[in-house]
Order: C-alpha cells, then sequence, then structure tokens
C-alpha cells in the first residue's frame, strides 16, 4: 500500500519550502495533485518532514500543527486498522501526509468540491468523498477526526455535531484554523456564498461552552478539550 511502504533514505528539500507551497493547503484554487520529485525514509521521518515533503501547511509551511499532532497521535502511529477522516481536502498533500505516517491506516477526506476527486488515486489507503460534512456524516468508527474544512464558525459547530457521534471511545476529534473565527477579513477570502451571521465566533463559543458545561456536570462523553494556538484538541471518552 501507497501508505506503508518507504522509499530510500536521502535528504528532503525541506530547506527548498517557500510561501508559494501553501497553495497546495488552499480551497481557494484549483487542486494540484502535487507529488514529491522523490520519496524519503518514511518510516523513519517525523510528522513534520512528511508534512513538509508532501507541501502541506500543517508543518514548517505555516501553522506548525504538526508537533501537537504528534504529542496526541505518536501512540497509535504503528497501531494496525487506524481510521482517519479529515473534512477538506484540498489538494490531498494533507492526506498523502497521513497515509505515510500512519502504518496501517484507512483514510477518506471529505470535500464539497468535484474536482477534489480525481487526487491521490496512486495511494490505495486513502479514498475522498464529495459531500458536505457539515450536513451529513461519512462512516463511524473513526479514531481520528480532523476539521480542516470551510473554517467557518457555524461550520465548525454543525460538522462537529454530526461527526462527533462517529468518533470511538477514545478518539481523537481536532479543529483547526481558529482565527478564522474571528479574522475581519476571513469572509473575503472565501469564493463560497456563505451567509454573514455563520462567520460570527460566538457559535463556536457556545458550542465549547456547552461541552465545558456538560463536563462539569459530569454528563459529557467529552475527556477533555486542549487548546493550542488556532488550534482545539478533543478526546472522547
Amino acid at each position: 500500500m501507497a501508505g506503508q511502504d518507504s522509499g530510500p533514505p536521502h535528504k528532503d528539500d525541506t530547506m527548498a519550502l517557500s510561501p508559494a507551497d501553501r497553495l497546495y493547503s488552499l480551497d481557494t484554487t484549483p487542486p494540484v495533485d502535487y507529488e514529491p520529485p522523490q520519496p524519503i525514509d518514511y518510516a523513519g521521518a517525523s510528522l513534520t518532514e512528511l508534512a513538509d515533503h508532501f507541501k502541506t501547511d500543517k508543518g514548517n509551511i505555516k501553522h506548525n500543527y504538526t508537533a501537537v499532532y504528534e504529542t496526541y497521535l505518536s501512540g497509535l502511529r504503528d497501531r494496525p486498522g487506524i481510521r482517519l477522516m479529515e473534512i477538506g481536502v484540498a489538494c490531498g498533500s494533507s492526506l498523502k501526509t497521513w497515509a505515510r505516517y500512519f502504518r496501517d491506516a484507512k483514510i477518506v477526506g471529505i470535500d464539497i468540491r468535484p474536482e477534489c476527486a480525481t487526487l491521490c488515486r496512486n495511494y490505495p489507503n486513502i479514498r475522498i468523498e464529495i459531500g458536505n460534512a457539515t450536513q451529513k456524516s461519512f462512516g463511524t468508527d473513526w479514531d481520528i477526526i480532523i476539521d480542516d474544512g470551510s473554517h467557518v464558525s457555524a461550520d465548525i459547530v454543525d460538522a462537529f455535531n454530526i461527526n462527533w457521534p462517529t468518533l470511538k471511545s477514545g478518539g481523537f476529534y481536532f479543529i483547526e484554523d481558529l482565527k478564522c473565527t474571528h479574522n475581519p477579513d476571513y469572509p473575503k477570502l472565501l469564493p463560497f456564498d456563505i451567509p454573514p451571521e455563520r462567520f460570527n465566533r460566538v457559535h463556536f463559543l457556545m458550542m465549547i461552552n456547552n461541552i465545558l458545561t456538560q463536563m462539569d456536570w459530569r454528563r459529557s462523553d467529552v475527556e477533555f478539550v486542549h487548546f493550542y494556538r488556532e488550534m482545539a484538541v478533543l478526546k472522547k471518552k
């Protein structure tokens, strides 16, 4: 499987990263199915090295989320049968990163853009489904769910309410790019017709408040909520 085989070790081209590489993580441009010119030692590479190799902005290109991800997911790297769903495909660079990071995983990417369906076809452990994760769920028994979708406050809430029940006990739910829930410039960047009120950060804050309230009363299946820069991590009991 493409998500398991390791290529020969060699020096990666991480130092060649540039701001232009971010286009492989954007959904505001047509998807480009980027494939690195040569492999690296996938089995020995860190998640950050893999992210930079496939040019997803989860690593050094911009957000540096990969260090946070490894804090929670390094213990799952060799576990067989990992099931990971990521909302938001962009160019598929993130999906390829996960496919190489985990030794044995089924990776599913969800996106509303039909043109994303042709991405990652050389990776048999990656499947891309076209649909709206704020309106319906896509399978069950996920070990990991990542919301890297629209980053619109109300969309984050809708996606969580629909997809959290499909997460396994002990599973992790990651929400990225929380700055977008209060950045006044963000609505201008999206090419989609979204009602302005859905961008209001209060939707996300009310969701978190409800989760914390239910946790206080010990009525929640959320074990914890951890916050990092632009990112939230929830674990299911």
